[in-house]
């Protein structure tokens, strides 16, 4: 694509690939960091349910554009068209307001709203990295409070935000983030509000160097068992006994006997059952701790869930089913190779594109001893960096990211590549 001259309006068709809310999502929040102007059209086209904004797609609309003083057009729920102009910041954006708390300490506060059950942990992905690479005045902590669902199908729950996109978040260069749940919001059983605060600790600069999550080993070599595993389930009461009594053994079949959390045994499984409150409320997550050869006492880290979406004629019938899912999955993940997961994969793609030089996120192996292919939303966050930034991704999954915020470019907007626009992936 040809390179982007100042004020030059990115289109974007949002019926592209996935065609959902992670384009828009992605492209706003590089709009907002760049001062990039936006337009994108046919929005969510891809949606056999409906296309157009939703309230979650709304919230991050309007908090990108306070955050940047943007123009907007086309902000309004259902609309298919949206136009958005960023505008000039002075040293503090509005989205971070100082603020002083009950022990004297200072943070910049930030919040968004979504005002409905929607997915505070896709807002998230809209957001956080614009938080993550802003240059603030002052090295304060950021508090950053999400109202919304925790707990809604077909995206990351509170748990995978705190127990898997966190660590890998810190594995890669950023401060360790540590998170709080004021309360559950669920997309199941009557939707409700909930809320969680992440407190981010200042950085010192707002560039990310390159960073590597692949194997150095053979391919074939297999990967280390995994050192710890967290299972957390969230369902009515009546059923967590059956939980625990059918958790153990699918952990054995797939991981190996070495797992336990008896008195006396090494404690490498970690079993959490919360009452959920709700018949219709069931949900479980397992999370692996797995061991990496170089750095040597480093682990990477992989997770598998489910927000049960069947009809619930039995919650022990449902329970093991979703202990059975959940862990098969999580053992494909382990068995791969690759040091991220299916869905963390695509949630990197705007860190490798932003980062300085050369990173690598490595997927793995399939059974068929092909490299995995990245999924659609993996491609369709790649497109979208390409349009916005003019950076290369490669089929196994490595990018040369654009350094943005680092010293040495003299400015926050990075150039872009003049590269061939393109949706065919490299061969192999």
């Amino acid at each position: 694509m040809g390179r982007a001259r100042p004020g030059e309006v990115v289109e974007l068709d949002g019926r592209t690939l996935e065609g959902g809310g992670q384009l828009i999502r992605i492209a706003l929040c590089l709009s907002a960091l760049t001062g990039t102007p936006v337009k994108i059209t046919d929005i969510r086209g891809n949606r056999s349910s409906g296309g157009g904004l939703k309230a979650q797609h709304l919230a991050c609309v309007k908090w990108l554009a306070h955050a940047c003083n943007a123009t907007i057009e086309g902000a309004e729920k259902g609309s298919t068209t949206l136009v958005f102009e960023p505008g000039k910041v002075d040293e503090l954006s509005p989205a971070f307001k100082r603020k002083t708390l009950p022990d004297r300490s200072q943070v910049y506060d930030c919040r968004l709203d979504i005002g409905t059950a929607g997915s505070t942990g896709l807002a998230l992905q809209a957001i956080l990295p614009f938080i993550l690479f802003s240059k603030l005045p002052s090295p304060l902590p950021v508090q950053l409070t999400l109202s919304g669902g925790t707990n809604v199908s077909g995206s990351p729950s509170y748990e995978y935000i705190t127990q898997v996109l966190l660590p890998t978040l810190h594995s890669i260069g950023f401060p360790e983030i540590k998170s709080k749940l004021g309360k559950r919001g669920w997309s199941h059983g009557g939707s409700s509000i909930g809320n969680f605060t992440l407190d981010i600790p200042p950085r010192v600069a707002s560039g990310l160097p390159p960073f590597t999550l692949q194997n150095v080993q053979p391919l074939d070599s297999k990967p280390g068992k995994p050192t710890h595993l967290h299972a957390t389930f969230v369902a009515p009461a009546s059923c967590h006994e059956h939980f625990r009594t059918v958790l153990l053994p699918t952990i054995h079949h797939h991981f190996g006997t070495s797992y336990s959390t008896s008195e006396g045994a090494a404690r490498n499984l970690t079993v959490t059952c919360e009452g959920s409150l709700h018949e219709k409320r069931m949900y479980f997550i397992l999370v692996a701790n797995v061991p990496t050869a170089e750095p040597a006492h480093s682990t990477y880290t992989l997770g598998r869930d489910w927000l049960y979406d069947r009809k619930i004629r039995s919650h022990e019938r449902a329970a093991t089913e979703m202990v059975e899912r959940v862990t098969n999955e999580l053992a494909e993940e382990w068995l791969s190779g690759g040091w991220v997961d299916e869905h963390m994969r695509d949630q990197l793609v705007i860190f490798q594109a932003l980062a300085e030089g050369r990173s690598e996120v490595w997927a793995g192996m399939g059974e068929d001893g092909e490299v995995r292919e990245p999924s659609l939303h993996a491609r369709t966050a790649e497109w979208v960096a390409k349009q916005m930034l003019g950076v290369r991704f490669y089929s196994e999954g490595a990018c040369d990211g654009v350094g943005y915020g680092c010293d040495h470019t003299g400015e926050q907007t990075p150039a872009r590549d003049g590269i061939e626009d393109t949706l065919d992936r490299p061969k192999r």
